[in-house]
């Protein structure tokens, strides 16, 4: 087999360097204890973000960069790394700020010198005849690259991937300005540039695809071309890996995109191969060195390649590689698992699971996975970890968790404490898995005791994974979030009119804040009652029970206007429904005036009682006769409905009595005593 390696196959200057760049952070990290993130995906390779990912450098998206800015402290310093793609002008300008503001947030700048030197092009383009200028980009409207160069233009800025996109083109612009995407194929952008050219009289071209991505593209098609095979290594989000492919392709059928070792397309290989391979600018050098290795174990059989492969030391366990097997013996040291090809797995005691029910519960028979940790090739051993598979499969289970921002559930077995002894959070068991929940995440007060919880089964959310510690939980996230979504729900069910049993929360000079359910709302003190009042407290207290109705609703300002003054308990609704002119009522005296006396007919409305209809004779005052509390009876002489007064008579009901008795003949006096 003869095998053939693209030059420039692998990482590109661009990616080296920043790679490079990202290893001092790294390496400046554990001695600062900073957090380090990439800003997106570092490069459009799966293994490298894996690899980035398992020392402690996850990618952050951009809604996540603000709240992990404000959260850097002199405790935790964040340093944030710019992917190689570039990232848009007004981000990278908030970045800057944000570092300014914040002396412990910082930024790294790993943007490809190719890709920042089409940014000042653009830039500099959008300074004059913006009116009539029209900048073109040919490349992937959706790829990162292309999104953080069309920030950068003032002018009109249109993306076109190919020719017969940018067919479609109408425009009345006097002057067209064309940068490519550094990866852009070069027949294809060539194409793009030529038509561009016939079509305006006025059109600036700039050569921006890189050079190595031009050598490289090269250089494929020639090996494409005295290749039986031909095997293409990267990523499969990689631009520039996919156009690789798509030239080798099309000269050679036999064209295999391999993103991992495993996809090597072994049943097409044979001693007598003339094998090809190239790899994206994203591709690590150990990759491709792997994979020619893989090949190279082939070429020294000539047997049925496919079980070669399947049978050869690569197949057998490797130390980090993932096993299964069944249990044959248990013992308090060690777990003996029964391995394929003949292969005995050892588990000692500590590395069976941090689970006590997992533990207690294993028995012979059991189909367990574990890692391989170490290999005695002599003895035909393998010593295994089935507690790192657990933590290799609850990582991923952990980081499905944070992606989609799942809620999980989990026991609290400590509290977390400082060198001091303080509390300083509290750590839950979920998922096989231990989190950290600090204690403003508890959901406990602040001078609280968060020790109060230990024991309890809680819901939280992953906020953020572990840099090389603990991921971080929250219970008052998921709280908020319960809390948010039952506010919505109830809003939802909202109607002008609705009645609710409130409770009082709080009360001001102009009126009370009403509780109803998980919201509250505010009833004015000109809603408040029909009794007369100073302020409201004269009248409610915090805590008191009032029924109240919507008044009026503000969906957009989440406001709402409550009431408690109906028709229904109107005062002197509630009096003209009991009584009539005429009537005689059982009244109390309220305040008395030299005029006369003012008695409460009804809760809330009074009626006056002038000094003449108090008595039978004369008096000089009110309080001869009358004090405030007596309760007399009295007959309505007037209501004036207009304008909401009551006439009462005490004097009316004594003369009624007076003429009643004189009339009355003496029961032991005959009829003729008179004569």
């Amino acid at each position: 087999m003869k095998i053939t390696v693209a030059k420039g196959a692998g990482f590109c200057f661009g990616v080296r360097r920043a790679y490079k760049i990202l290893e001092a952070e790294i390496e400046a990290s554990k001695q600062s204890g900073a957090r380090v993130f990439t800003l997106g995906s570092f490069v459009h390779n799966p293994l490298i973000i894996e690899e980035l990912r398992s020392r402690g450098v996850p990618p952050i998206t951009e809604a996540e960069l603000p709240a992990i800015a404000e959260s850097a402290s002199a405790d935790s310093p964040v340093t944030v790394v710019l992917r190689t793609h570039g990232v848009s002008k007004e981000l990278a300008a908030y970045t800057a700020e944000m570092s300014v503001k914040n002396p412990h947030f910082k930024t790294v700048d790993c943007t490809c010198p190719c890709v920042s030197h089409i940014h000042r092009i653009v830039e500099k383009e959008s300074e004059e005849n913006t009116e009539d200028k029209l900048i073109v980009i040919i490349g992937d409207p959706e790829h990162p690259e292309v999104k953080a160069i069309r920030s950068y233009s003032e002018c009109e800025c249109l993306v076109f991937p190919t020719l017969e996109a940018l067919k479609t083109l109408k425009t009345d612009k006097k002057q067209v300005v064309c940068v490519a995407q550094t990866t852009q194929k070069i027949t294809e952008c060539k194409l793009c540039q030529n038509y561009l050219l016939n079509l305006f009289t006025s059109c600036n071209i700039y050569d921006t695809i890189c050079k190595v991505t031009e050598e490289r593209q090269t250089e494929v098609q020639k090996l494409a071309g005295k290749s039986d095979v031909m095997l293409i290594i990267g990523g499969r989000e990689s631009s520039n890996t996919n156009k690789l492919y798509e030239i080798s392709k099309r000269i050679q059928p036999k064209t295999f995109f391999v993103e991992r070792i495993s996809e090597l397309p072994l049943e097409c290989i044979g001693p007598n191969t003339n094998l090809g391979i190239s790899a994206g600018a994203s591709t690590p050098d150990s990759l491709i060195e792997e994979a020619i290795k893989a090949m190279s174990n082939i070429e020294k059989n000539t047997e049925d390649f496919a079980t070669l492969f399947n049978e050869s030391e690569m197949n057998l366990p490797r130390t980090g590689s993932l096993v299964k097997g069944v249990v044959v013996g248990i013992n308090d040291r060690e777990i003996t698992v029964d391995l394929a090809a003949n292969l005995t797995g050892i588990i000692s005691s500590n590395d069976i699971s941090d689970d006590e029910e997992v533990v207690n519960n294993l028995k012979i028979g059991d189909e367990i996975e574990a890692i391989v940790v170490k290999k005695d090739d002599s003895q035909g051993i393998v010593f295994l970890s089935k507690k790192q598979a657990e933590t290799r499969v609850n990582k991923g289970k952990i980081e499905a968790a944070f992606k989609n921002g799942d809620i999980i559930e989990g026991k609290i077995v400590e509290v977390a404490t400082n060198k001091d002894g303080v509390a300083k959070g509290l750590v839950i068991s979920a998922l096989s898995t231990k989190l950290f929940i600090p204690a403003s995440q508890t959901g406990v007060a602040k001078d609280g005791d968060i020790s109060a919880l230990l024991g309890t089964v809680q819901s939280v959310k992953i906020t953020e994974l572990g840099t090389g510690r603990r991921a971080v939980a929250s219970i008052s996230v998921v709280a908020r979030e319960k809390r948010n979504a039952e506010i919505e729900e109830f809003w939802s069910t909202l109607e002008v009119g609705q009645v609710f049993e409130g409770t009082v929360k709080s009360m001001t000079d102009y009126g009370v804040f009403v509780n109803i359910g998980p919201v509250d709302g505010m009833v004015h003190k000109s809603e408040l009652s029909w009794k007369r009042f100073r302020i409201p407290s004269d009248i409610v207290s915090v805590g008191d029970k009032l029924t109240v109705y919507i008044k009026d609703l503000n969906v957009e300002k989440r406001r709402i206007s409550l009431g408690c003054k109906t028709a229904e308990n109107n005062p002197w609704n509630v009096f003209m429904s009991k009584y009539s002119k005429g009537d005689v009522a059982s009244v109390k005296i309220a305040s008395i005036m030299t005029y006369g006396a003012f008695a409460e007919i009804v809760d809330g409305v009074d009626g006056l009682i002038h000094i003449s209809q108090i008595a039978l004779k004369r008096i000089g005052n009110p309080a001869e006769v009358l004090h405030v509390g007596d309760v007399v009876d009295a007959k309505i002489t007037e209501i004036d409905e207009e304008n909401k007064k009551v006439s009462l008579s005490i004097r009316e009901l004594l003369e009624n009595t007076d003429v009643t008795e004189e009339e009355a003949p003496a029961e032991d006096t005959p009829a003729d005593d008179a004569e």
